[in-house]
């Protein structure tokens, strides 16, 4: 059984634990494609069997979000589970915002939350934060790629519509957002809309996987359906199967998917003139494959 799961988390469960029910139900290993604070719902990809070799390739993929952030208050967690830290009476209007946010679309340096997954000398940043000890993280590279303030909902919170890179945390978003604004904020709700391919409107809820089963089950080659197609020489084709050099013509940048013989070997890319076969997935595929 390979394929992926589109869940569409609850607010109060971890990415673990949905991956825990994954497992459960469908008898099969299982992992997340990107992990989703607790105090957030909507989707999270997650990938069944052999899909899980492509974890590397789908994590990165645009995220879209739906956020509201409340202004004149902080917590160390920039969320509504933490502690409050600071707070002032500067509250901006939609249109201050509005004349902000261009400011803060495009590539840019993040510096994510303290209370974060991050690995810090192979310690989870959130519980170094929680035992009182000081953390320092580095900024990370991230891109927005729209930043849109949808409507104000009441006198502090505002409703924001988000694209984004993966690993960019929206907790800083909130942050960085308030300083440019002469306040403080926090990320007071959280949906995600999309990850890659996967959309909210297509998720299922753990209840009904537990109903449905593998109706659930996308098809292990559904996140790769927009990747152009190389097709090798039939000649080539044990030599694609066992790994050994095969010149490679393709001058596109990027992943493509890998076929010989009618036959899906998995996706690759041309390094240096020869293929790279990256992610193996021809005994995980229902080959031959049609393109």
């Amino acid at each position: 059984m390979n394929g992926f799961v589109n869940i569409c988390k609850p607010v109060g469960a971890t990415a673990s634990d949905m991956v825990v029910c994954v497992k459960h139900i469908l008898h099969e290993k299982a992992g997340h494609l990107g992990t989703l604070d607790p105090g957030a719902s909507g989707v999270l990809p997650i990938a069944v069997g052999q899909a899980t070799r492509l974890f590397d390739l789908l994590t990165n993929k645009v995220k879209y979000y739906r956020a509201f952030f409340t202004f004149g208050k902080t917590t160390d967690t920039l969320d509504s589970y933490g502690v409050v830290t600071d707070s002032c009476d500067v509250v901006p209007s939609l249109e201050q915002i509005n004349a902000v946010l261009p400011q803060l679309v495009g590539e840019q340096q993040q510096l994510p939350p303290i209370y974060s997954a991050i690995s810090v000398g192979g310690v989870r940043a959130y519980k170094l934060a929680r035992n009182g000890e000081e953390v320092e993280l580095k900024k990370r590279p991230v891109t927005i790629y729209e930043y849109k303030c949808l409507q104000q909902v009441s006198e502090d919170t505002f409703i924001f519509d988000i694209k984004c890179s993966g690993g960019t945390y929206i907790r800083s978003l909130v942050r960085d957002l308030a300083e440019q604004l002469g306040t403080v904020g926090y990320m007071s709700g959280l949906i995600r809309l999309a990850s890659g391919c996967f959309d909210i409107a297509e998720s299922v809820t753990v209840e009904e996987l537990r109903e449905r089963g593998t109706e659930c089950l996308y098809d292990i080659t559904y996140p790769l359906r927009d990747l152009p197609t190389v097709e090798f020489a039939d000649k080539l084709y044990q030599d694609i199967d066992f790994g050994r050099r095969v010149k490679c013509d393709y001058v596109g940048e990027g992943y493509f998917k890998v076929v010989c013989r009618n036959v899906l070997f998995g996706v690759g890319h041309n390094d240096h003139g020869n293929l790279k076969l990256t992610y193996y997935l021809k005994n995980a595929v229902n080959n031959p494959v049609v393109q």
